[in-house]
């Protein structure tokens, strides 16, 4: 399971990369989240991958921290499910605005995903075999 979050935080830091160098691509991936069931869909994997977090927390290099953000991610999935069923509207909103940002906006939310990616990629790295 260490692995599995480790290769997952990997995916993380390639989306918040992206995002940095080519911010244009949030923007079109943005309105193929606008729905409901993309929601829905978002909230389940987010509450999975917190429930994952708090597993692997015990064989992490920082198990307080990754239990934290686990329950945070773990929330974070539940409120995006509830979004999804009582404030679509509110959503697309807020994403529409977010895009309307500009390039900084959207390379800043970048870096954001990619030093949350690394820190997670740190905390379930594979240990280094001794020389």
């Amino acid at each position: 399971m260490k692995t599995l979050v480790f290769v997952v935080a990997l995916l993380i830091l390639v989306v918040g990369a992206v995002g940095i160098v080519v911010p244009s691509a949030f923007v079109w991936i943005a309105p193929h989240f606008l729905t409901s069931g993309a929601f829905y869909a978002i909230g389940a994997v987010r509450v999975a991958f917190g429930l994952v977090l708090i597993s692997v927390a015990a064989v992490s290099r920082a198990p307080k921290t990754l239990r934290v953000v686990g329950v945070l991610v773990l929330i974070a999935g539940i409120a995006t499910a509830l979004t999804g069923l009582v404030a679509m509207e509110r959503a697309r909103a807020l994403i529409e605005w977010w895009l309307q940002r500009g390039s900084g906006a959207l390379r800043l939310t970048g870096a954001l995903v990619l030093a949350i990616g690394g820190f997670l990629a740190y905390l379930c790295a594979p240990a280094r075999r001794a020389a």
